[in-house]
């Protein structure tokens, strides 16, 4: 009975133990998130203002893909191209690409949402 207990403990130490952290930190001791599929329940693919900071879009989540090297970025109301390869089949982010407030005139990056797509296409 004593060995059966163990290792449901252990089991469930080592559960908590890989669910715990689904950030890291940046260098200024901020921290930002690196998962794409913040939930089980959710698609791969899947970020929102939660997962990526600084957020880049006027939308609240929508699910990334990639096909060859085109990222795309879907939404109820349609499919972006994030990079120059997506664009070749699929409308620029434009209308839904946040203004930057720290930078007047400029948009917030889309470097971050971009590499965690290219993931997808390992």
């Amino acid at each position: 009975m004593r060995i059966r207990v163990t290792a449901a403990a252990a089991a469930v130490s080592g559960v908590l133990a890989l669910t715990a952290c689904s950030s890291s930190a940046t260098a200024d001791g901020g921290s930002k998130s690196v998962s794409t599929a913040e939930k089980s329940s959710e698609p791969a693919g899947y970020i929102s203002e939660r997962t990526i900071k600084p957020w880049p879009f006027t939308v609240a989540s929508g699910t990334l893909a990639c096909s060859g090297q085109a990222v795309t970025f879907t939404i109820p109301e349609g499919t972006y191209g994030l990079n120059d390869a997506a664009q070749k089949k699929h409308p620029a982010p434009d209308p839904i690409w946040a203004d930057d407030p720290d930078n007047p005139g400029s948009r917030i990056p889309l470097t971050e949402v971009i590499d965690e797509g290219l993931k997808l296409c390992k």
